[in-house]
């Protein structure tokens, strides 16, 4: 049996729909499972252990022209035929994808779609966490949906070798605490202010004495160079925090390992946030304009959430007008602090 599923585009979403491919792979455990989504979602992909193949799909970039998109199905059918797919995606573009592909049963939310789908699942009539509204499409195709559902982040056995080396590189002996901070977010009123985190390297430092491990894309090396030009020695140790820089310099499944063996990490509402939770790694998830409701921390590990809403605004925000001060400039340090030593 060969089974067709097209994911979403981004990580958050990606680590949403992980329970939904271990349904799949449960009630068909033989069959071959085949994931269809961006380039830059193989990795994570590549290491479900029910994902069997990946096929490339970018419609904004490598798949833009019709040309393009019309031997992309081609490309499908050849690899055919397929006995089930499964549309996670909201795209009519995707749904019509799988019919052309000659997908033979093709199961998604109908709105929009459903002359394309021979199993239209109605959509929930309120707003749900996304892993719930993934499960509840689920339910609707006839699966049974586990009561807490969670979703896990994996990695393979030479990404934990590159994890314990890249540290060993740096000072950090394998066993050794050390707290993680991502500085990044895709947006910038997701941010904590780059120079509250200084200011939190410094109390770790104060209280523990270990090592701060910063992660993040090359994107974020403008952050990382305000952090770490704002750490200054400890007023009561006289020394400065150890920071260990990484930003830039590993994989996302590397990245994975650091943070399951660290004593939590502390980020905004992020990729890497959704990744340390899918590894069971602790984490102090900062919020500002995003709902934790709709997309916060779902995976296996313990986490705290700190949400500063400023008055008059509400969440999830989609517009421009942001305030004066930013969203989260009013969660203090301290009080990042606290959660971290309630996690440590």
């Amino acid at each position: 049996m060969k089974i067709l599923v097209v994911m979403k585009n981004w990580l958050g979403d990606l680590l949403f729909q992980m329970p939904a491919l271990d349904l799949i792979k449960a009630r068909y455990p033989a069959a071959s499972i085949v994931c269809m989504a961006p380039e830059r979602c193989r990795e994570i992909l590549e290491a479900h252990p029910a994902v069997s193949g990946f096929f490339s799909f970018d419609e904004k970039s490598t798949h833009r022209s019709w040309f393009k998109r019309i031997a992309f199905i081609f490309e499908l059918r050849k690899a055919g035929p397929w006995d089930a797919g499964y549309l996670f995606h909201r795209s009519r573009s995707r749904a019509v994808l799988l019919w052309l592909a000659g997908v033979r049963e093709r199961t998604g939310y109908g709105k929009g779609r459903k002359i394309f789908l021979t199993k239209a699942v109605k959509e929930p009539a309120k707003s749900l966490h996304q892993l719930d509204h993934f499960m509840a499409l689920m339910k609707g195709a006839g699966y049974q949906i586990p009561p807490e559902p969670s979703y896990r982040f994996y990695f393979k056995p030479e990404d934990e070798t590159q994890a314990f080396a890249a540290l060993k590189e740096k000072g950090v002996e394998k066993g050794a605490r050390y707290v993680c901070f991502h500085l990044g977010a895709n947006w910038e009123p997701k941010r904590w202010p780059v120079l509250y985190f200084s200011v939190l390297a410094e109390k770790i430092h104060e209280k523990w004495g270990i090592p701060v491990v910063v992660t993040g894309s090359r994107q974020d090396r403008p952050l990382f160079e305000e952090f770490i030009n704002g750490v200054g020695p400890s007023s009561k140790k006289g020394s400065a925090p150890v920071i260990v820089d990484l930003v830039g310099k590993t994989s996302l499944r590397v990245s994975s390992v650091i943070y399951k063996n660290a004593a939590c990490l502390v980020t905004g509402d992020s990729g890497p946030m959704h990744i340390a939770s899918g590894v069971g790694a602790r984490v102090v998830a900062l919020f500002g304009p995003t709902d934790p409701n709709l997309t916060g921390p779902r995976g296996t590990g313990e986490h705290i959430v700190l949400q500063f809403v400023p008055p008059g605004y509400s969440v999830p925000f989609y517009g421009k007008d942001l305030p004066e001060d930013g969203w989260l400039s009013k969660i203090a340090p301290d009080q990042v602090f606290d959660a971290v030593e309630r996690l440590y």
